[in-house]
């Protein structure tokens, strides 16, 4: 939808039927929009029914990859409006508030380990409890391979609990080399960084070897050739090892060797938001849990080095430090409107 209305933006401005002018403000805010739910889905509609007036073209808003650690990084909102810069700001400037005043509601989406799997060893529901391991989403560049959840899960003594997919390429050749029913000993993930965790040493039970799997990409798009993938057994955690680092989007990761996640009492995905879809429908319950790697929202933990500041939650801030919006692109016959 972004992509066709930035083609059509283009396409109109080169015809001239259009004279877009964007304001810009970059708010001193880290933090996540959960826009299917509320109150992000809320902003989120306010702002598809303002496009459909007649001067605003399109508005973005931005929650800025703060993991990034770069001095642009962070929440932002951006309007376009159609020779009008008046309108632009005023826009901008609302719903820049308007995040601001939501900034610590999604954030409270995630739990760390304890309380989640808490919650999925007091479900007696029908499905799997579904867990995201957002913090380490190989799809926000983190390593797949921490270990936070799975010692969590050993010592817990949950049962029936599957964790996909830990990129570690040593431990897929040694599995390999042992072949499937038997018992290979590992020291699994935790090799990317002090974030990552401790890597998992000890002995652990083939279940399945698949040499050229595929798993699920995102809807609309063909499954992602993974090559090998392996379901190894320890202390009753079935674990997904791949050598392909990638998110999980879908069930077929487990299916793929031999696992069914409806089956289970436990999913653990390392996935932060584009499994919802493919599992919402067996899940009995999903949550967000936030381990402490490299895309913790616990950012006051992280070890940034280039961003800016003051920025909330890791700096006091208030409304008083959201700028104004600028306006980086006017009409050349409108120089009152370039700020």
């Amino acid at each position: 939808m972004t992509a066709q209305q930035l083609v059509s933006l283009c396409v109109g401005l080169v015809e001239k039927r259009i004279c877009p002018v964007t304001a810009f403000v970059p708010l001193p805010l880290y933090t996540l929009w959960h826009t299917p739910e509320q109150p992000s889905r809320a902003l989120v509609e306010r702002a598809r029914k303002l496009e459909s007036s007649e001067n605003v073209l399109h508005i973005s808003l931005v929650h800025g990859f703060p993991w990034s650690d770069v001095a642009d990084s962070g929440a932002a909102v951006l309007v376009i409006a159609d020779d009008d810069a008046d309108l632009a700001k005023r826009v901008a400037a609302e719903f820049a508030l308007a995040l601001w005043r939501i900034r610590e509601a999604d954030l409270g989406h995630y739990l760390s380990i304890q309380p989640c799997l808490a919650v999925a060893a007091q479900s007696h529901a029908d499905g799997p409890v579904v867990i995201a391991d957002a913090a380490d989403n190989p799809g926000a560049g983190c390593g797949g391979d921490s270990t936070w959840l799975l010692h969590a899960l050993l010592e817990s003594g949950v049962s029936g609990a599957a964790l996909g997919m830990v990129y570690d390429p040593n431990s897929m050749k040694r599995i390999l080399a042992a072949g499937e029913g038997q018992v290979v000993a590992l020291q699994l993930g935790g090799y990317s960084g002090a974030l990552a965790g401790p890597p998992l040493v000890g002995q652990f039970e083939v279940l399945c070897i698949r040499v050229n799997a595929s798993i699920d990409a995102m809807p609309g798009y063909p499954p992602i050739e993974v090559g090998p993938l392996a379901a190894v057994r320890m202390g009753g955690i079935d674990i997904v090892v791949s050598a392909y680092r990638e998110q999980v989007f879908g069930p077929r990761l487990f299916r793929e060797v031999g696992l069914e996640p409806r089956e289970k009492r436990v999913v653990v995905l390392k996935s932060a938001q584009h499994f919802y879809k493919a599992f919402e429908p067996i899940a009995a319950r999903i949550l967000y849990c936030d381990s402490p790697c490299s895309r913790s929202v616990n950012f006051a933990s992280l070890p940034f080095a280039s961003r800016r500041t003051p920025v909330w939650p890791i700096d006091p801030c208030t409304d008083a430090d959201i700028p104004a919006p600028r306006v980086f692109y006017a009409p050349k016959n409108a120089p009152s409107a370039a700020d």
